[in-house]
């Protein structure tokens, strides 16, 4: 069993120091807050282009959509023009509202939707 005295002595750490911080930013530092900040602006585009791609497809499947029933309540339409009177079969009240609808339609509202929404985004 060692003794008190039989220890060896320890080694002295006052020559290990560690390194000063920087005081000022060097230059790979200054670099990489750079490529931080171009990321992050990077980042931020991509995300607003996604929201606005999704907002376009959006608004255009919706005006396809409300196309496709305007082409079907058109034909409709004519059907009932068409077709002898014992063949159809909507009402009175039912013909009237697609009439209604279909004036809304040549009144300009959908177009003037269109028109508006897509002069917009094709210019921008």
């Amino acid at each position: 069993m060692p003794t008190p005295s039989d220890t060896p002595p320890l080694p002295d750490l006052s020559a290990i120091r560690g390194e000063k911080r920087p005081t000022r930013k060097t230059k790979l530092a200054t670099d990489e807050q750079d490529w931080f900040e171009q990321d992050k602006r990077k980042g931020a585009h991509r995300r607003d282009q996604r929201a606005k791609n999704v907002i376009h497809y959006t608004v255009l499947s919706l005006v396809v959509v409300a196309g496709i029933c305007l082409a079907v309540g058109i034909v409709i339409r004519v059907c009932h023009l068409i077709l002898p009177q014992n063949e159809l079969w909507l009402t009175k009240e039912q013909t009237d509202f697609i009439d209604h609808l279909a004036q809304l339609a040549g009144s300009g509202v959908l177009g003037g939707l269109l028109t508006k929404y897509l002069g917009r985004n094709i210019e921008g």
